[in-house]
Parts: C-alpha cells; sequence; structure tokens
C-alpha cells in the first residue's frame, strides 16, 4: 500500500529538479500524475526516465502564466485523471539583480511565473480540488527567500514572500471545506536552476561554498523535498495547514 494510492495529482514544472523528484516519489507512493512545463523536452526525457510508471504518468505543455493554457490544462487534467486531489505549484523561475539592475520586463516575468503563475493555477484548480472532497491538497514549493533577503535577488525574494502569504490567506480561506495548503521553502537544492553558478565557480567549488551556507554543512537535494512534500500531501499531514516547512539544511534556524 502506497501513500498516495489512487490519489490524482497535478504537479507544475515537473520535468525537471524538485518536480521531477516530487513526480517519481507520488508515483511510487500509488499516485497518478500529470506533470507539466513549457518546454516539451524535459517533459518527453521525465515520461522516458519514470517509464515503469507509464501508466500513471501524463505529460501537459503548458505556460502556466497565460490564463488560456491553464485553461486547457485543467480540461486535460480532468479528460487524463478525472479529477484532482492534490496539487503542486512546482514550477519557478530565478532572475538575478538588486532593484537598480532589475528592469520592468525583468520583474514582471519573476512574478509571472512565481506568483501570478501559481494564483492562475490554483484558482482554476480549486473547483475540481473541492470535488474530491477533504482529502485534498495545494502544495507551493517556495524558498528560504521568501522568508530571509538574500544580496542581488530581488524579483525572486519578492515572487516568494507572495507564494508563502498565498499560502496562509487559502489555507484561511479554505479551511472549512477540509482544502489544506502548505509551503515547502528549500534552501539550496542541486537542481539545473543552480546550473549558472556551477559553470561559473565549477561543480566542487560551487558546492563547497553552498555547503558553508547551511548549518548541515551539506547542500540540499532534491529528494529532500520529495521526502517533506509526501509528508504534506499524505494522510500523515490531515491536520496541517497554513505552515511554511523549511527544507534548507538549518538555514531559517539562524
Amino acid at each position: 500500500m502506497g501513500k498516495l494510492d489512487n490519489k490524482r495529482a497535478l504537479v507544475t514544472g515537473g520535468g525537471t529538479g524538485i518536480g521531477r523528484e516530487i513526480t517519481a516519489r507520488f508515483l511510487a507512493e500509488g499516485a497518478k500524475v500529470a506533470i507539466c512545463g513549457r518546454r516539451p523536452g524535459p517533459l518527453k526525457t521525465a515520461a522516458e526516465e519514470l517509464n515503469q510508471h507509464a501508466g500513471n504518468l501524463h505529460t501537459i505543455e503548458c505556460d502556466i502564466s497565460d490564463p488560456d493554457d491553464v485553461r486547457s490544462m485543467a480540461d486535460k487534467v480532468e479528460e487524463l485523471l478525472g479529477g484532482l486531489d492534490i496539487l503542486v505549484n512546482n514550477a519557478g523561475i530565478d532572475e538575478r539583480g538588486n532593484l537598480a539592475e532589475t528592469d520592468l520586463r525583468t520583474f514582471d516575468r519573476v512574478i509571472n511565473v512565481n506568483l501570478r503563475g501559481s494564483f492562475i493555477v490554483t484558482r482554476e484548480f480549486i473547483p475540481m480540488l473541492q470535488a474530491g472532497g477533504h482529502a485534498s491538497c495545494v502544495l507551493n514549493i517556495s524558498s528560504n527567500l521568501g522568508q530571509i533577503a538574500e544580496h542581488s535577488s530581488l524579483a525572486y525574494c519578492i515572487s516568494k514572500a507572495g507564494l508563502d502569504m498565498l499560502t496562509r490567506c487559502c489555507a484561511m480561506d479554505f479551511a472549512a471545506t477540509g482544502i489544506r495548503f502548505n509551503s515547502i521553502a528549500p534552501g539550496i537544492i542541486d537542481t539545473p536552476m543552480q546550473n549558472r553558478a556551477k559553470g561559473e565557480l565549477g561543480y566542487q567549488e560551487w558546492r563547497s561554498q553552498m555547503e558553508h551556507l547551511h548549518p548541515l554543512h551539506s547542500v540540499g537535494m532534491p529528494k529532500d523535498v520529495a521526502a517533506a512534500a509526501l509528508y504534506l500531501c499524505s494522510a500523515d499531514a490531515d491536520w496541517v495547514t497554513g505552515v511554511i516547512l523549511p527544507v534548507d539544511g538549518g538555514m531559517l534556524a539562524r
């Protein structure tokens, strides 16, 4: 028996990194999963790598910042899964820069994906989640930078702080319906989002520098976030809502 047997899940940005690992963990625990992303390549690769779950994994191309695209995705999820029990808002981008360096186009691009996109997706799928009854939940993949500021990461920090508040507000608004809303706030995770920094420093130097930022002296892996996601989306967390759970090697404890 898996912890997510017969559950139906959608993971945005599910083709790479944290989203792909959450998808793999959910499939292993018995869920049927649809993953979405803007680029068909990573979706195809994820489907091939997870082919042992081929009957339970579906891929959908979607730009979550486009309401029409999201509306079409909802129709496909209904067709493929027959409804939805778990929504994981994982898709996100990062653009470096302080206030002077961040132009409006860059700021809008980050907000549109990380915050507005999660708002659009959640709002579109709420009726489907409500139809699933009291076992439904939404999980937002945020960042510890939603709670602490980092040099030259203005747009990203603001987007994740907004996502945390979206989590808390929805947790209150939908508590009476039984739909739970929680966030995970990862620290630095070894994913493709870090590839630019890895390329500039070299992988070993990057790991060394990042390890020193975490009290546990290690860099997080996607599986660390996936384990927390499984907990928050399973019956083990039936009495947990409105939580922003750090999975960050102790960074927020300082």
